[in-house]
């Protein structure tokens, strides 16, 4: 009589999950068919309705009753980012106010279904050790495979051959490899790719204007480091610029070459590491950054520094070589970015905690943080001051809170008469109208710094106080401008039309006065066949599913919210480290950022892809010393 209650249980168990699994379905289809305006009546929708309950019960059964806390509040993050950028679409759909908030929760409710089990098979994926089983290798699987290629000492295969010298010389190999595939952009795009910015830094290495933090004088001094001397003995402008991007790519193939190399020492397998690096040195976005004169690319560098020689470091004794690389990694990623200091501050005490918990084992780290610490502070504030070198406008650093405020007044919002007459003493607001743009903050920032931005600074918190009175007034204003501004780096799509971004279409020298001119180095066939490669390789962007999010910041953010999700969830946390380096640089450009949409803004977060991917199946030597 048990057994057939058990039974009965079991089966009663059993309808209701299909029944939950089905209504989730229909719910899911129901916000995607209002998200993509596929109407109801498309059969269509049965079908998929169908598709996802198959998915939502294997997922159910895969992960075996595992629901993870982590995974849930990850799914519902990104279910209420992707229903607040959609908001505004949706609620035009009706007129009814109830309708609108029937179908926003219908969506963010569906979005959440569909999300939660897709992370939450990832999830299990990962933290069942499956990822560690397929990415990396076992010490048996590498004996034998060293084995095998040690009897085939006669090299009858040239795959083999190559096989065998990559994998004795991974960081060699991975540097030859990179500057092979990037030569061919440096000689088409000789000197370099040179941008107004560009242009401002290059004028401060020749003395034409003030040294400036605005652009990091950093990477300004490395420039100068590399045009100056080269630019003294050839007298030829392009030749001394075209020495610094050459300089660029090298540093940049160190990089990853080190970074790849890290990869492989975890005990990855060849093929992973072969990816890793194809990701580094076939999409055409490389090509182009790495011949950019942008503190962009070397941040990015600097931050994939930071992450690889965490690994060795924790993984090993610390040795003093590493210990070197990572305090190199740590003063670079605060001035080679000005958001970077701030997120390198952001990641101290998280650092200390971490490093205090086994202070025997990780006392050589925490000194070399501390180190990091005071020179950056040595240099970004003493020694820039007895050097002379002008800091960022105020203005500057003020985007995201000028544009929501101005948001307000394009709208033509009523603020009371003492706080109109407070905007007055610091703006102009005659042509605000013409100016605006709603992803765009350098107009209102010029509006500001053509008004009395030193008044702004005298009366900062008198200013700050206005600033939270107008948004606890008109806070939707506030959301709705904050979303424009900042939806690039967080919505997992590139938007079409007035919306759209593009990644890697920089091309050429802009306009200058310096004499600095496009020399192609590269003609007739094999010029076109780079571009003519360049050309498909973004193109197939908006084409093929999964490469295309590489070209995508919000994905890329999404991929780095779970891969921080699924470390969190393990007892070792100590791994999460450089993930959450690149996390919190994501968050200040979310705070300053001045463009809606910028993919070099980012670059650093698309340049750690391989190791957001690899790090949370880590469980190697390095993970007994987490």
């Amino acid at each position: 009589m048990s057994d057939e209650l058990k039974m009965s249980n079991t089966s009663k168990t059993s309808n209701n999950l299909m029944v939950i699994f089905l209504l989730q379905a229909f719910i899911s289809i129901w916000a995607i068919e209002s998200l993509v305006n596929v109407g109801a009546q498309n059969i269509v929708g049965l079908v998929l309705v169908a598709a996802l309950y198959l998915l939502y019960k294997k997922e159910n059964d895969i992960s075996k009753g595992y629901n993870r806390k982590m995974s849930f509040v990850i799914s519902a993050f990104f279910s209420f980012l992707y229903t607040f950028y959609n908001c505004n679409e949706l609620r035009s759909q009706y007129d009814n106010r109830l309708f609108q908030v029937i179908v926003l929760l219908v969506v963010f409710t569906g979005l959440l279904f569909l999300f939660y089990h897709a992370v939450n098979a990832v999830f299990t994926w990962y933290l069942l050790g499956r990822a560690h089983e397929v990415v990396f290798k076992c010490k048996e699987c590498s004996n034998t495979s060293d084995e095998a290629m040690s009897e085939q000492k006669g090299y009858k295969s040239i795959i083999l051959v190559l096989k065998h010298i990559f994998t004795k010389r991974v960081f060699l190999c991975s540097f030859i490899i990179c500057l092979i595939f990037w030569l061919p952009g440096y000689l088409y795009e000789y000197p370099g790719i040179i941008t107004p910015d560009s242009i401002n830094q290059i004028e401060q290495t020749l003395g034409l204007v003030p040294l400036s933090n605005h652009h990091p004088i950093a990477h300004t001094l490395l420039i100068g480091l590399c045009l100056r001397p080269v630019y003294a003995v050839t007298g030829n402008i392009n030749t001394a610029i075209g020495f610094y991007t050459l300089v660029q790519m090298i540093l940049m193939a160190l990089i990853v070459a080190y970074s790849i190399n890290t990869l492989r020492l975890t005990g990855l397998r060849l093929r992973w590491v072969y990816l890793a690096l194809l990701f580094y040195t076939i999409i055409p976005f490389q090509w182009v950054y790495m011949v950019t004169m942008w503190k962009d690319v070397l941040f990015a560098g600097f931050v994939m520094l930071f992450a690889a020689s965490f690994i060795r470091l924790v993984g090993s004794s610390a040795p003093r070589c590493d210990l070197i690389i990572h305090f190199i990694a740590c003063v670079g990623t605060a001035l080679y970015r000005n958001n970077g200091l701030y997120a390198f501050f952001l990641m101290i005490p998280f650092m200390c905690i971490w490093g205090l918990k086994a202070l025997r084992k990780r006392k050589n780290m925490l000194i070399t943080w501390g180190l990091a610490l005071i020179t950056i502070i040595v240099i970004r504030y003493p020694v820039m001051s007895l050097c002379s070198v002008v800091q960022p406008d105020f203005v500057e650093s003020l985007s995201i809170p000028i544009q929501l405020f101005c948001r307000v007044l394009v709208e033509d919002k009523d603020l009371g008469a003492e706080d109109t007459q407070m905007v007055d003493k610091i703006i102009d607001t005659t042509y605000i109208h013409e100016l605006y743009a709603y992803d765009f903050a350098d107009n209102m920032k010029e509006l500001f710094k053509a008004g009395h931005p030193d008044y702004l600074q005298e009366h900062i918190w008198e200013y700050a106080g206005l600033w939270i009175r107008t948004g606890l007034k008109y806070p939707s204003l506030y959301i709705d401008e904050y979303k424009n501004m900042t939806y690039g780096y967080w919505y997992p799509d590139n938007p079409k039309g007035e919306n759209y971004y593009v990644v890697a279409e920089n091309d050429g020298v802009c306009d200058n006065a310096l004499g600095i001119q496009r020399r192609w180095l590269i003609y007739g066939l094999p010029a076109n066949l780079w571009l003519k490669t360049r050309e498909i390789g973004i193109k197939l962007a908006d084409m093929i599913p999964g490469y295309g999010m590489l070209y995508c910041m919000g994905s890329t953010f999404f991929i780095l919210c779970i891969a921080i999700g699924i470390i969190l969830s393990k007892e070792k946390r100590g791994i999460v480290m450089p993930l959450l380096l690149v996390f919190l640089g994501v968050c200040t450009v979310l705070i300053a950022t001045p463009v809606a949409a910028d993919f070099r803004y980012t670059y650093f977060m698309t340049m750690m892809i391989p190791f957001i991917i690899t790090l949370p199946a880590v469980d190697i030597i390095s993970s007994r010393k987490l």
